[in-house]
């Protein structure tokens, strides 16, 4: 299928320079129903593991210490992938003893000062959200380590294990070699609240299997955003979904461009797994529509198409969005129609 690029008015926002300032101003205007869930009682205990970990003194102790934290060692730091703790024990150890890791630790308690009252008390609100539609959800833990950016994340339903140097992004001194710069810009304390609810939201987000179709793709994916903006309705989309404040006014200004791209290629009954990917998958750009136009946009409209179909169908639960499997059906009953917002001088 040849893809035709529809991309006028994107390319001529290339002079675009909003700051993130101004976008997050813009979009706190949104968190005005926090209030209605603080009668939800949550709880969420934190651990600071770097600290225990920088004082172990042998890698006997350090081995010791892995066997004593099961579930860090073996789904956070892979233990169970070597042959016994002692290699994996052995590594950490020498890492611990590295002359630059104070350095680290240092750059780490500087960015991270206010982590429990602000990224666990922002965890406490949207689980405060959760449990008030789920009320069996269990209140997690939260523990914290430092493993020279091994692993950034492991989530259950009783345990969040959180790597505090990977979360430190483009923040840091050395941000995470093996990880392109696209996905290392959205590894920020700000961050980390929604990544984890997005992975929280998995546990509720009934998918559509039946189609295997890029418009089913995209509302699977635009029900867990809609799900994390709903339980952090104080943050912006922008840190939701990983976008520069440029990319988010850019994909927003030009909605009716990119939904014409998807129509008029008819794109959206697509089943190649490939071309598929190239719109909901990672990737710096989709330049099907544009060089400027950021990956993942397939997602970002699959969310707006949910948003639509709750604010048009106000007597769906979000229990029954997330049980529903018929995305085509949410698109149907969505009446999604974008309209171009009025551009910005800087956008002509």
């Amino acid at each position: 299928m040849k893809i035709e690029i529809i991309s006028r008015i994107i390319e001529k926002s290339l002079g675009l320079g909003l700051s993130l300032g101004v976008l997050v101003a813009c979009e706190y205007n949104a968190c005005d129903a926090v209030s209605q869930y603080d009668h939800v009682s949550v709880e969420i205990p934190v651990r600071h593991l770097e600290g225990e970990i920088s004082e172990l003194g042998t890698w006997e102790e350090t081995a010791s210490y892995l066997g004593d934290h099961r579930v860090v060692a073996d789904y956070f730091l892979d233990a169970n992938q070597y042959p016994d703790d002692s290699i994996l024990a052995k590594r950490l150890y020498r890492l611990m003893q590295n002359p630059h890791i104070d350095s680290l630790y240092m750059e780490v308690d500087e960015y991270f000062v206010d982590f429990d009252q602000k990224v666990v008390a922002e965890l406490e609100g949207g689980f405060r959200f959760i449990k008030y539609h789920y009320p069996e959800t269990r209140d997690p833990r939260v523990e914290t380590i430092i493993t020279g950016q091994y692993n950034d994340l492991y989530v259950s339903d009783s345990l969040i294990v959180v790597g505090l140097d990977f979360f430190m992004g483009m923040n840091g001194k050395y941000p995470p070699n093996d990880v392109p710069a696209y996905i290392v810009q959205r590894y920020m304390k700000e961050s980390v609240a929604p990544i984890i609810l997005s992975f929280v939201s998995n546990e509720y987000n009934h998918i559509d299997q039946s189609h295997g179709t890029l418009l089913a793709d995209m509302i699977n994916v635009g029900k867990s955003y809609y799900f994390v903006s709903s339980a952090l309705p104080c943050k912006p989309d922008s840190l939701i979904i990983g976008y520069t404040a440029e990319e988010m006014t850019l994909v927003e200004a030009n909605q009716e461009v990119i939904w014409a791209n998807l129509i008029e290629n008819e794109l959206l009954y697509e089943t190649d797994h490939f071309l598929k990917n190239k719109f909901v998958g990672e990737s710096p750009n989709v330049y099907e529509i544009s060089e400027k136009c950021p990956g993942r946009v397939g997602a970002w409209v699959g969310w707006q198409i949910v948003r639509k179909y709750m604010e048009n169908n106000p007597d769906v639960t979000l229990q029954e969005l997330m049980k529903e499997t018929d995305g085509h059906k949410i698109f149907q009953k969505s009446g999604y129609k974008p309209k171009n917002v009025e551009p910005l001088p800087s956008l002509i």
